[in-house]
C-alpha cells in the first residue's frame, strides 16, 4: 500500500487567491476542497505527479488549476448552492438549479493540463468537440 499522496495546494494558496484569512470553520469546509480537488485532478491525469516532477508539467499551472476550481467551489457554498442573484432594498432573491458538480475543473482547465497541448492535431479548420 502506498502512502497517500500530499494534496497538490495548501489552505495558504486558497486564501492568497482569496485575499483574505479563512475562520476556523471555513478552513476545514475548504481542506476537503482541497483534498477532492487533488483527487479529481490526479484521476484525471494519472502522471501528475510525474509530469511535475520531470519538469513536462508546470507546477505553478497545476497549482493555478487546483486554486481555481477550490475557489469556485469555495465562492458557491459561500454565496448560497442555488442563489443566483439578490437584490435591496426590496428583498427579491433568485434561485437556479444546483450545479451537480459543487467542484470542479473547465475544459479549458483540463485542456491546458493535457500532454498534447501545444500539438498540431488538425488543420487550421479542425473542430474541436468538447
Amino acid at each position: 500500500m502506498t502512502a497517500p499522496l500530499d494534496p497538490l495546494i495548501w489552505i495558504d494558496d486558497v486564501e492568497g487567491r482569496l485575499g483574505e484569512t479563512l475562520a476556523d470553520s471555513d478552513r476545514t469546509q475548504v481542506d476537503s476542497f482541497i483534498a477532492y480537488a487533488s483527487a479529481l485532478l490526479r484521476a484525471h491525469r494519472p502522471d501528475l505527479d510525474a509530469a511535475m516532477l520531470d519538469g513536462s508539467l508546470s507546477a505553478a499551472l497545476v497549482k493555478g488549476v487546483t486554486v481555481s476550481a477550490v475557489v469556485r467551489a469555495w465562492d458557491a457554498v459561500r454565496i448560497g448552492l442555488r442563489i443566483k442573484s439578490e437584490q435591496f432594498p426590496e428583498i427579491t432573491t433568485t434561485y437556479s438549479d444546483a450545479n451537480p458538480s459543487l467542484l470542479f475543473f473547465t475544459a479549458e482547465e483540463l485542456a491546458s493540463l493535457s500532454p498534447t497541448l501545444g500539438s498540431s492535431a488538425g488543420g487550421a479548420f479542425s473542430i474541436v468537440p468538447g
